[in-house]
């Protein structure tokens, strides 16, 4: 997901991470496999380009994410502007505990930079993201987000993982003592015993 007009990312894509690619009307999507800690992970990525005339179809992408990059051009203050308008369409639309990771993108044309690192730095440090520079042109730190995305969502998702796995443990625990408590005492086969 991304907040910022993307046509020069649709036209070829950062190197090294080349994705099929399916359009439709104000939406990219492609599919990529990536490795993290071993694990082979297929992520769909959506790129909403953050065009305002696409917001309504934007908002329906929110609602099944579960990482979003939140993009805005180094080279823009108004681009960067616009990531605290992001931000709250996502808290708003997306499920709670989606993963967030703010880009400043082009970082390649430090000559036109308009916002600096450290205001980035800050923004991301208030909403509690992660930062990172990038650059399709050079290909600076785009397989480190998108992996770093991955393994956020990862972790988060073991975590409801290991707790699903946990109160299911604990609930068959009951249901067996619950089990043994309702038996009847004396021999199995009476006939006069009932459990049920």
């Amino acid at each position: 997901m991304w907040s910022q007009e993307g046509e020069d990312r649709r036209k070829g894509g950062a190197k090294g991470i080349e994705f099929p690619e399916h359009s439709c009307e104000g939406v990219d999507f492609k599919m990529k496999t990536i490795e993290v800690d071993g694990i082979k992970v297929r992520i769909q990525i959506w790129d909403t380009a953050g065009q305002e005339r696409y917001q309504t179809i934007t908002k329906q992408y929110y609602r099944r994410a579960q990482g979003i990059f939140l993009v805005y051009d180094i080279s823009s203050e108004r681009s960067y502007q616009h990531i605290m308008k992001w931000v709250s369409d996502v808290d708003e639309y997306a499920p709670e505990g989606v993963q967030k990771i703010l880009i400043g993108n082009k970082a390649d044309e430090e000559q036109k930079r308009q916002v600096g690192r450290e205001q980035g730095q800050q923004l991301a440090k208030e909403y509690g993201m992660d930062f990172y520079e990038t650059s399709a042109c050079t290909n600076l730190n785009i397989k480190e987000s998108f992996t770093r995305l991955t393994e956020l969502v990862l972790q988060a998702h073991r975590k409801e993982l290991d707790g699903l796995r946990t109160r299911a443990s604990t609930e068959l625990a009951l249901a067996e003592l619950e089990e043994e408590e309702g038996k009847p005492e004396g021999p199995a086969n009476s006939s006069k015993a009932c459990w049920c």
